[in-house]
């Protein structure tokens, strides 16, 4: 009789407790494709794929960004061979200028900020524009790239510098394929160069990964010639922000011309109304010393 008892109490419980148990999630099935769109998008690929760039690039890399009303600039002379994706990157300082920017300290109360002794001080350091001029951020990846950084200034262009620990820090190191996104048409608009077809791009699956939102592709050429993304590098705060990328016509190709994000926090107290990298004054030699982008040994 006890057993009996028992064994309906058990049952009665295990009962209960499924009833109360939550149910497993449905998972949510993948938007319909749109053929249109993604034929737009393998187009887009294409693209890149067919581009034959020069062997060399050599150009100008500006780090601005604006806190408060004051504006902070950071130059980069930058080289990039495009067999193997190394960029060489050399600081570019006027000394009298640094050392304005590190005058001062700022004054803080239980860890945040009030003021500071010369407002003109610069108040973070930039991140290192790791930024290929031929980035197309993910949606094709040919080559893992190289960085080499001289954060020194020098007057002799053979004097080389230490390469990074790591690789160029750079989005979506995978070739995007047309189901990693649900792809949409949005519509025609007319932009600088011309006018282009917009695509919006909404992540299926691991959206840090894949950062592409919005793609804006020249409807005669089939060129991107505007993109944004959800973050660049892999670090805070730039991988949490929008950048939108805008590229520029030159000799028949498409160049990285610049990023933009806005409202960029610093740790609790330093934000950044906005910050852009540009890239400017490009050149073309036919040939660079291959040094340049040797180690130093």
């Amino acid at each position: 009789m006890k057993r009996a008892l028992f064994a309906a109490g058990f049952g009665t419980t295990a009962m209960i407790a499924s009833l109360g148990a939550r149910p497993k999630p449905v998972p949510t099935p993948s938007p319909s494709p749109d053929p249109v769109a993604d034929k737009l998008f393998a187009s887009a690929k294409d693209w890149w794929r067919d581009r034959a760039d020069l062997p060399y690039l050599e150009y100008g890399a500006l780090v601005r960004y604006k806190r408060n009303k004051y504006i902070f600039d950071n130059w980069w002379q930058a080289t990039f061979r495009t067999k193997d994706g190394a960029l060489h990157l050399e600081r570019l300082m006027v000394l009298e200028d640094e050392a304005k920017r590190l005058r001062g300290f700022p004054i803080t109360i239980f860890g945040f900020t009030i003021g500071d002794t010369n407002p003109q001080a610069e108040p973070i350091r930039a991140e290192v524009p790791f930024i290929e001029p031929t980035s197309n951020f993910g949606l094709l990846n040919r080559y893992q790239s190289h960085v080499y950084v001289s954060s020194e200034p020098t007057e002799n262009p053979l004097l080389l510098p230490e390469p990074s620990a790591t690789p160029l820090r750079q989005i979506g190191r995978v070739e995007a394929s047309t189901r990693d996104y649900d792809v949409r048409l949005l519509g025609e608009e007319s932009l600088r160069y011309g006018d282009a077809y917009h695509l919006k791009l909404t992540p299926l699956r691991e959206p840090k990964l894949f950062r592409l939102r919005d793609l804006w592709i020249d409807k005669a050429t089939g060129a991107t010639v505007q993109l944004t993304v959800d973050g660049i590098y892999n670090g805070k705060p730039y991988d949490g922000v929008r950048w939108t990328a805008h590229y520029v016509p030159l000799g028949g190709r498409w160049y990285v011309q610049q990023l933009r994000g806005d409202n960029l926090h610093f740790g609790l107290d330093i934000n950044i109304d906005a910050m852009e990298i540009d890239f400017v004054d490009y050149h073309f030699p036919t040939d660079v010393p291959h040094e340049r982008f040797e180690r130093l040994l």
